[in-house]
């Protein structure tokens, strides 16, 4: 047993009253005079006896009472754990975990609101001139001051829901940071009051403090419904007006129930586009197929929603891109080849794509980046300054197809190879030798085939080129030849992509052109080749937003198409030829937001919040002891049961069990017994 207030203790000496009265009892007798006394000797033996033991009797209970009360006036406690020592300013901090999964439904209603009645009933059982702090997920200004309990409260009843769910052990350390700043010497203590959640509960990841003691009261939802929007992406990369879209969703039901004609809506520029009704077993995905057609350009702002109960924030998907007009390619050759006539062909009066040539003496290398694909068709030369600017070009997010010419010096396509990381050419074999073998993992002939044939009757090629062995960059094959060796190629440099024939595109291989993957070979390089536009975009993610076009004023700035809120924005570098927005702040609110330079709309951009906090995967109070224990957290308590009354466990765990009330009770008896003694006790 401790003592709040030991100093008190010398009051004991006030024990020596009652005894002092009791020795030197002032009480004056009166004699009497009696002719024969026999008669009263047994009587007055026996009455003293009893005298004595009645006066030793009101002594001791006298005696008691005073001991009991200053007793109580010290504050005696048995302590909680290790929890010895006491100073008399405490300072408490309490962080409050408002993320999304703290909106599911527990006993007494939503998880969050029972968080913040607890934290009201937590300051209530502390006594007035305790100094508070409180945390919660997204930083609220003035929190990290200490305030008194009125303070605390009134700010507790305004918290709301956040998208940030950030990591426990980064909680901790702020918190104990924010404790250690504001006082140097007190009691300080932290209350952590959450659900739990195993994505950003790593407990184990936390280096504990010796003087702040943690107390952890975790929440739990009765039963978790959750019927979510996972992602969604497009079946084809480019985004073209006129073309018939395929956007695929993947929905997850993470329930114990399943689902039944739930319509899944898709609406672009609030207008809606298609429906579909979904039926999904318990605890099973699957993927919807939503279809519309890009009826005119510019932004294209998509939103995929469904209906469900309470948990919410994960219902919605939004994205957003811009459909621009037709792709435009272009073909630099030398005048002694035909192979451009084939891409003249294939290209012509297509709605999607605009096909250009010039050639490679002529070509003006400033006007390069104004196309998505180029190809290099059979070249005899290229000069350094092309070489320059088509590296710069595939850096920058261009796609470069290469068709080598049948030459005895290659030179020039070594150097551009080099530059652009690639495989270089050895030489030149002129045997004839079939392509046998087709990636059809690739991206270009995704959905292309419906039958997969290992033994497909694939062209035959006159004439390839050799690469040495030494490789500078990682290579993905998609077509090869009979003997093993690559007929097309492709690897990444910087943003683009380049793809590397191993024959050049003429007469001789006029077999590849009439085959039927000349035509998805090549048109699918371009359609997948243009200015990449990342569709969606995280709260939590710190992703750069490349800017669409190329701008150099310095009003850009970022509007919250939903509210107007404008975020402070700055423009930067990325690349030779791109800007990036840089963001003081991440938006927090899941939406659609536009780029403006001045009144004018250059992009878009689409946050969606992290589905992390969708997941049903909890700690409970059996996994917590067992971390706790493990780490051997001799300053963390579990307290358990927290929807039980709260105040008495608070104030036993924080200041001990406190005993003054039962002195106070032993005092009150002994007075009482003293009472009933002098009352009752006749001699």
């Amino acid at each position: 047993m401790s003592f709040l207030f030991p100093l008190f203790l010398f009051a004991l000496l006030a024990i020596a009253i009652p005894i002092i009265i009791h020795l030197f009892n002032f009480k004056r007798y009166k004699t009497l005079y009696f002719s024969n006394v026999q008669l009263l000797k047994r009587i007055k033996q026996e009455s003293k006896k009893k005298s004595q033991l009645k006066q030793l009797l009101i002594l001791l209970s006298r005696i008691l009472a005073i001991a009991c009360l200053v007793l109580a006036f010290s504050r005696p406690y048995l302590p909680s754990g290790n929890r010895t020592a006491r100073l008399a300013r405490q300072i408490v901090e309490i962080y409050i975990d408002n993320s999304f999964s703290m909106k599911a439904v527990g006993e007494k209603g939503p998880l969050l609101e029972q968080a913040k009645q607890k934290a009201i009933e937590i300051a209530n059982s502390y006594p007035v001139g305790t100094q508070f702090l409180f945390k919660t997920n997204d930083f609220i200004p003035g929190s990290q001051y200490p305030m008194n309990k009125e303070q605390f409260i009134r700010q507790v009843s305004e918290i709301d829901d956040s998208p940030l769910s950030p990591m426990l052990a980064d909680i901790y350390t702020q918190s104990v940071n924010a404790i250690e700043s504001s006082a140097a010497k007190a009691e300080k203590t932290l209350f952590i009051l959450s659900d739990f959640q195993k994505g950003n509960a790593n407990l184990e990841a936390i280096k504990p403090d010796s003087s702040v003691w943690t107390y952890l009261i975790p929440f739990k939802a009765e039963k978790i419904n959750n019927l979510l929007i996972d992602s969604c992406w497009f079946e084809v990369p480019g985004r073209k007006i006129g073309q018939a879209e395929k956007l695929y969703v993947r929905i997850k039901n993470l329930s114990a129930q399943a689902y039944q004609n739930v319509p899944v809506r898709l609406t672009v520029n609030d207008s809606l586009k298609a429906v579909s009704n979904i039926n999904i077993a318990a605890g099973q995905q699957l993927i919807q197929e939503l279809n519309y057609t890009n009826n005119s350009q510019g932004i294209q702002l998509c939103k995929v929603d469904l209906d469900d109960y309470p948990i919410i924030f994960d219902n919605s998907y939004f994205l957003s891109y811009q459909v621009r007009g037709k792709l435009r390619a272009l073909g630099i050759g030398n005048a002694q080849e035909s192979g451009s006539d084939y891409l003249k062909a294939l290209f012509s009066d297509d709605d999607l794509i605009g096909y250009d040539e010039v050639a490679e003496n002529n070509v003006q290398v400033s006007q390069l980046k104004n196309y998505q694909c180029i190809f290099l068709i059979n070249n005899q030369t290229i000069s350094s300054g092309l070489k320059s600017e088509l590296s710069s070009y595939a850096d920058d997010g261009g796609t470069l197809v290469i068709f080598p010419a049948k030459t005895g010096n290659y030179t020039d396509y070594n150097a551009l190879l080099s530059a652009l990381g690639g495989n270089l050419i050895a030489g030149f074999d002129t045997a004839s030798v079939n392509i046998s073998e087709i990636n059809y993992n690739h991206e270009l002939y995704h959905d292309v085939f419906k039958k997969q044939e290992s033994e497909a009757d694939l062209p035959k090629i006159k004439g390839y080129v050799s690469f040495s062995s030494q490789m500078l960059n990682t290579e993905t094959s998609i077509l090869k030849f009979r003997n093993g060796k690559n007929a097309l190629s492709s690897h990444s440099t910087g943003k683009g992509t380049v793809y590397t024939f191993a024959f050049p595109l003429n007469q001789d291989n006029f077999n590849f052109v009439r085959h039927m993957i000349f035509v998805p070979t090549l048109y699918n390089m371009v359609l997948y080749s243009g200015e990449p536009q990342k569709y969606a975009y995280s709260t939590e993610s710190e992703e750069p937003v490349v800017l669409n076009s190329n701008r150099n004023s310095g009003e850009i700035t970022l509007v919250n198409l939903k509210t107007n809120e404008k975020y402070k924005t700055s423009v930067r570098n990325f690349g030779t030829d791109k800007k990036q927005l840089a963001l003081d702040d991440l938006p927090k609110d899941a939406g659609h937001y536009l780029v403006k330079d001045g009144n004018e709309t250059i992009q878009s951009i689409s946050y969606n919040y992290p589905r992390k906090e969708s997941v049903p995967e909890f700690l409970n109070e059996k996994d917590l002891r067992k971390i706790l224990q493990s780490k051997a957290f001799k300053q963390f308590q579990l307290i358990e049961n927290p929807s039980e009354k709260l105040s008495e466990a608070v104030q036993d765990l924080s200041t001990g069990r406190q005993l003054w009330k039962y002195f106070i009770a032993l005092a009150l008896f002994f007075v009482l017994c003293e009472m009933a003694i002098i009352r009752f006790w006749k001699n």
